[in-house]
């Protein structure tokens, strides 16, 4: 299947580690698409123990997707990420996961919505596939942050067509202009292996920028979750998940606000939580039916953000760094 011809070349990220085979399926899906990238990155490390066949095993959609292997120096889909920034040649990074198959046109979509020089970024749907189960349903509001700092996903979820302007975008399906597209924050890494919310870190820096993010419903990846390696986990409550997110849940909200959404954002964080980061609400709600696991998360969940906040002030930025205030 051809290309289709657009003025805007696309550079597509693909930070992978111990997924060979999923990796494959990916890469299958973006050579059956009408629009294919300008350029594929495929981001790996030396401590992968597949990395070493990955090249033989890519050389035939090597010349369809354009696709090179790039080496990242450290091991963590952060540091991989930024290596395939720093390679990229594109207008538009595009970035989607090795667990992932795009869907025919998802390329073409994303690219549209370029059109509108106000945009600097534009994502779409994951469609999450647990087993032969959907996980899906009618969605009311996607890609929101408040401004106390609560962030809805519903990413997944279904929309009636028709692109919409959001907040933050999800990394499974997404893409920025390039200029606007800084390094990922290597603050946010505390373990190997870590990434959390390294997509809202994007969209806040972009925002930052002056641009707007769009979701695109009809750009559509399947996302079938593969195991995660490192001190990531697929189970949100596992203490060093719950520790992590909590950590840059802190730390993201801080380096991109001002104080009159980060005070806000502590009593929100401290009394209610957010997603498996428990307040005291959600504590005692818990507590009711299991007050051991409760009690474990909810003091991982602030011994998570302080740490985010003692990460922000340790990295020296300045106490009024107001961004995104809007």
């Amino acid at each position: 299947m051809s290309d289709t011809c657009s003025p805007l070349r696309l550079s597509l990220i693909i930070p992978t580690y111990r997924r060979r085979e999923s990796l494959l399926r990916c890469l299958q899906g973006l050579a059956a698409g009408a629009r294919r990238p300008d350029e594929t990155l495929v981001v790996v490390h030396e401590q992968d123990p597949e990395a070493g066949d990955l090249e033989q095993a890519l050389r035939e959609l090597a010349a369809p997707l354009h696709l090179r292997l790039v080496w990242a120096e450290r091991a963590g889909q952060i540091f991989q990420m930024n290596a395939g920034i720093a390679e990229a040649t594109g207008d538009i990074l595009c970035f989607t996961d090795d667990d992932c198959v795009p869907r025919p046109d998802w390329l073409a979509q994303l690219a549209a919505a370029y059109d509108d020089p106000r945009i600097g970024g534009v994502g779409g749907r994951d469609i999450v596939h647990h087993g032969e189960v959907l996980s899906e349903g009618p969605g009311a509001v996607v890609g929101r942050i408040t401004w106390y700092g609560r962030v809805v996903g519903n990413h997944h979820l279904i929309f009636p067509p028709g692109r919409r302007e959001v907040d933050h975008l999800k990394g499974a399906n997404m893409s920025f202009r390039r200029e606007s597209t800084p390094p990922l924050d290597p603050l946010m890494v505390l373990g190997p292996g870590t990434g959390s919310q390294n997509d809202t870190e994007l969209s806040l820096a972009v925002r930052a920028r002056g641009y707007r993010l769009a979701y695109e419903p009809l750009a559509q990846v399947d996302h079938y979750p593969a195991q995660r390696h490192g001190v990531t986990h697929r189970n949100l409550d596992h203490p060093q998940q719950v520790y992590l997110d909590a950590h840059n849940w802190a730390y993201l909200m801080f380096k991109h606000y001002g104080w009159s959404r980060r005070l806000p954002f502590l009593a929100y964080a401290a009394l209610v939580g957010c997603g498996n980061r428990l307040g005291l609400a959600k504590f005692l709600v818990r507590a009711v039916r299991a007050p051991g696991p409760a009690g474990r998360q909810w003091t991982t969940t602030l011994r998570g953000l302080h740490s985010g906040l003692r990460t922000y002030y340790r990295a020296g930025r300045p106490g009024s760094q107001r961004r995104n205030a809007h």
